[in-house]
């Protein structure tokens, strides 16, 4: 479950910067964009890594 959230929230991350950057005047990127681009590229990389972070302080020596 976390890797379908994680991939979507890739494409969708990456969908938002193709049409900021689609929208007049072309190639200038809203700040609002931006944001949402980079909180959709937070969470991806919270649920790719929240599983090894927790394999590691749970690892038994």
């Amino acid at each position: 479950m976390k890797r379908i959230l994680s991939l979507a929230s890739f494409v969708c991350a990456i969908l938002f910067a193709t049409a900021g950057m689609m929208m007049p005047p072309q190639g200038e990127i809203s700040g609002s964009v931006l944001i949402l681009v980079a909180q959709l590229l937070i969470l991806c990389a919270t649920f790719l890594g929240i599983k090894d972070y927790h394999n590691i302080i749970n690892r038994k020596l």
